[in-house]
């Protein structure tokens, strides 16, 4: 690979981990809230993908990004199945 390829490629890493982050910061704080918040920000959530998931099968987008969507959509799943108690 190329110099500037491989710079590319370290930055396209470095973004993956932050967007990581972010993902585990918003499941944390959608934990954290009390059951009837959380279950309205489930709800709008589920609004929000049913958009997304309209959105990108119309588009030409590699599978990578659809996989990444249902791998979030999974996670959270398992806090509508399997809440913190309270």
């Amino acid at each position: 690979m190329t110099d500037p390829t491989e710079k590319i490629i370290d930055k396209l890493n470095e973004q993956k981990g932050e967007l990581l982050a972010t993902q585990a910061l918003l499941l944390g704080v959608l934990r954290s809230l009390p059951l009837d918040v959380r279950a309205e920000a489930i709800r709008e959530f589920d609004i929000e993908i049913a958009t997304a998931r309209s959105t990108l099968a119309y588009l030409p987008v590699p599978d990578e990004v659809i996989n990444g969507l249902e791998n979030y959509v999974k996670a959270l799943n398992h806090i509508r199945v399997s809440p913190n108690q309270e």
